[in-house]
């Protein structure tokens, strides 16, 4: 009774957990497209590990009923355990098959061991034993197999020659076990329930196969519908789907959309015969959909590898070389990210410094007319000062004068004031005295105004060192330019003079420049603030 009661919770446990791992929705064709459904494969991708422990845990359950059944459920529980691993571990499911046929043929059970040897038969191709699985069918008779018994038998005959068909493919030999895989496929339609999902997915294979595509779509279309996704069923029928999109139909887009829905019902049924994964990833891989392609093709390969089933390895690892070109893409991809990354740093970089050396220049020119300034305001106030200076001794000298005047007037000496005036030694006197404080002036305010000027005549044609801060008569004519005085004639009137002279002092500069066009103003801009 105890042993009732727990194998009746085992069996509750296992379909709640196969119930929560089959229970996500299908993607809907109308509803979804292909962009969709791949989200939704690398969803179901992310998940993986949560699917395979479902199927882990079912398949545990199993065993811990097998390990508290009695000597006449043995061989029976030693088979289902094989199923539950049949698309989990190959190698696995071949033990308990092998071993169930020892203990029923031990038990004497003739069913059991033939129910055991065509579960051995069919796993047996995918771990590459593939005549000896041929054989070990072909060696049944039958016509002594029970009439309700013969469902498993055609069906397990269909996977054996299906997946050595695929084997030899490319051989005419491939040809001869295709054509035994439709006639069991033929026999499936009589013996599955009318309108059932299975015979429903072999009426539309067999017609595919046959070349009849119209009846083939729409047959496969409703078994598709009528199957549960997360069954191998499921991922069978849209595999076949994707076949007739692909190889029929040319829509390279519905042939994707199909075998993302085979490979999200096969991961979510947690097997690990991922073959539409595989090829979902070859799809994407020439959509240029590199880094998605690596991920898929990498994934199948693992999945193969961990199943144990060398044929599926053995296609898995034909792929190789696209994965290794997709990883190297993928990789290249991120170099040239990296080399653009890095010139738009360099280039930044750059431009950093640039602009780092542009408000480095900008501040230094600031400092240069802040301290322009402070010089400018400093020989103004020098300026200012000589000109109070010249201005004062002006004063002094009318006023000297003035007293001469007075006293020669006073003492009857008119003749002698008339004869000093007519001689010219006053002023000569008076411009002398304005010329030397106009030239120490000056050149207190532009100390090196003869340096700038020479930089503006010839190497053959400058200036030499002044005596005594004393400007010569074409050097104060260029000092009265750079101050604003233009007109020739104020200026003869100003240095005493003739207006002639003056013409050809200016003349004789002008032709000493090396740039004559622009020389006077070349001159006025001495010492201002355009020069930084």
């Amino acid at each position: 009774m105890n042993n009732a009661a727990a194998i009746l919770l085992s069996v509750t446990a296992m379909f709640c957990i196969y119930r929560h791992s089959a229970a996500a929705p299908p993607v809907d064709p109308s509803a979804d497209g292909l962009e969709q459904a791949i989200l939704r494969t690398d969803s179901y991708i992310a998940n993986s590990r949560h699917y395979l422990q479902n199927k882990l845990n079912r398949i545990n359950m199993v065993k811990d009923r097998l390990s508290n059944a009695d000597s006449s459920h043995v061989a029976k529980l030693m088979i289902e355990v094989g199923r539950e691993y049949r698309r989990y571990n190959v190698d696995s499911a071949a033990a308990y098959f092998s071993d169930a046929m020892r203990v029923a043929s031990n038990s004497g059970d003739g069913s059991l061991v033939r129910e055991a040897t065509l579960e051995l038969a069919a796993v047996n191709p995918l771990r590459g034993i593939i005549k000896e699985s041929v054989d070990m069918l072909e060696l049944v008779d039958k016509e002594s197999i029970p009439r309700f018994y013969r469902l498993n038998y055609f069906d397990k005959g269909f996977d054996v020659y299906v997946t050595t068909a695929a084997y030899y493919a490319d051989k005419a030999l491939g040809r001869q076990y295709l054509r035994k895989a439709l006639a069991f496929s033929d026999s499936l339609v009589r013996y599955h329930p009318s309108g059932s999902a299975h015979q429903l997915y072999h009426k539309g294979w067999s017609a595919m196969n046959r070349g009849d595509m119209a009846t083939a779509l729409a047959e496969l279309r409703a078994a598709l519908s009528a199957s549960e996704f997360g069954h191998t069923l499921y991922a069978r029928v849209a595999a076949s789907l994707a076949d007739y999109y692909q190889n029929y139909a040319g829509d390279a887009d519905q042939a994707a959309f199909y075998l993302a829905l085979s490979a999200m019902s096969d991961i979510a049924a947690g097997t690990k015969e991922t073959t539409s994964l595989q090829r979902l990833g070859l799809d994407l891989y020439r959509r240029g959909d590199i880094s998605r392609a690596y991920n898929y093709l990498t994934k199948a390969l693992d999945n193969s590898i961990e199943s144990g089933s060398k044929i599926r390895t053995l296609a898995e690892i034909n792929t190789l070389p696209v994965v290794t070109k997709a990883y190297k893409d993928k990789d290249g991809s991120r170099i040239r990210w990296l080399y653009a990354l890095v010139g738009v740093l360099s280039v930044a970089m750059i431009a950093l410094v640039v602009m780092v050396w542009l408000i480095y220049r900008s501040k230094r020119r600031i400092s240069d007319y802040r301290s322009q300034l402070a010089t400018t305001n400093m020989h103004k106030d020098a300026y200012i000062s000589q000109i109070l200076a010249i201005c004062s001794s002006y004063i002094e000298r009318i006023e000297d004068l003035n007293r001469l005047i007075v006293r020669k007037v006073k003492t009857g000496q008119g003749q002698d004031l008339c004869r000093m005036v007519e001689s010219g030694e006053m002023m000569r006197e008076q411009s002398d005295k304005f010329l030397r404080s106009f030239d120490e002036a000056f050149l207190t305010i532009y100390p090196d105004f003869v340096d700038r000027l020479n930089g503006l005549l010839r190497h053959d044609a400058r200036f030499g060192e002044l005596s005594e801060k004393r400007l010569t008569p074409e050097l104060r004519i260029a000092a009265f330019m750079r101050l604003g005085v233009d007109e020739s004639a104020r200026i003869a009137r100003l240095l005493g003079l003739s207006l002639n002279t003056v013409y050809t002092y200016r003349n004789k500069l002008r032709n000493r420049a090396e740039d004559r066009e622009n020389f006077e103003s070349n001159i006025k801009r001495i010492g201002s603030f355009a020069q930084f």
